[in-house]
Order: C-alpha cells, then sequence, then structure tokens
C-alpha cells in the first residue's frame, strides 16, 4: 500500500510497505517551513503499520536541503522508534547530507545504507 502526502511548500512525500517495513521517501527541502508536514509524513505513514515496533526507512534520495528543524525532526522520529522498541535509520544519503551529518556528529546517531533495499534488509536482520 502506497500513500502520497500532498506538497507543501517543496516538500513532499510517498511511503509504503516493503518487506514488512515501513518505508517514507521524502523530496524537496527538510527545514523549518516543512518540518510539520515532515513530523505528519512519518506519522501518517507509520499509522498503516502492524502493532508491532516501527521499523522505518527514511529515503533522503530526493532531499534537496536540510536545515537544523529538519534534522531535530529526524532525530526526534529515530529517537521515537527507538523508545517503542523499533529501529529508524536512513537511505539514499546525498554528500550534502552526509557532510551536514558529520559535520554536527549525527552521523554517529545515525544508521544510514545507500539504498532502500539495503537499508528493508539490515531492519530485517536481527
Amino acid at each position: 500500500m502506497e500513500r502520497a502526502g500532498a506538497k507543501r511548500a517543496g516538500f513532499s512525500w510517498t511511503g509504503g510497505r516493503h518487506d514488512g517495513v515501513t518505508v517514507v521517501a521524502l523530496a524537496g527541502e527538510l527545514d523549518i517551513a516543512t518540518a510539520a508536514a515532515l513530523r505528519q509524513a512519518v506519522a501518517d505513514a507509520l499509522s498503516g503499520a502492524p502493532d508491532e515496533p516501527p521499523l522505518l526507512v527514511i529515503d533522503m534520495l530526493a532531499v534537496d536541503f536540510c536545515d537544523s528543524t529538519g534534522l531535530s525532526v529526524l532525530v526526534s522520529t529515530i529517537n521515537g522508534a527507538a523508545g517503542e522498541g523499533g529501529r529508524a535509520v536512513l537511505s539514499g544519503i546525498g554528500p550534502r547530507m552526509a557532510r551536514l551529518l558529520r559535520v554536527t556528529g549525527l552521523d554517529k546517531r545515525f544508521q544510514t545504507y545507500d539504498t532502500v533495499d539495503d537499508a528493508v534488509q539490515a531492519l530485517r536482520t536481527p
């Protein structure tokens, strides 16, 4: 089941399930103007997941920009999944996002994978 979110201020998302893992693909800009939409996108995507600890891949391949507000939402998402006994990871990190994570020290906090398939495989492996 794939769902799409409305485009808002340069931000859109699609979500669905892949081998029992929720995948949210983001596109556009993650900033103060789109932070609420990003929070809602993750909540909407996870609302369709079964009643078990969340396994979530956030695909960043089409993200053009991310500021501290966007990073904050991503950190909250990963912390929230962990708080429910699940895991959330990132995939499709481009050079800019990789640099942003490195500069902020969040590269040590986020698990990242090249592709959605790699991330799903990692989450499915205990």
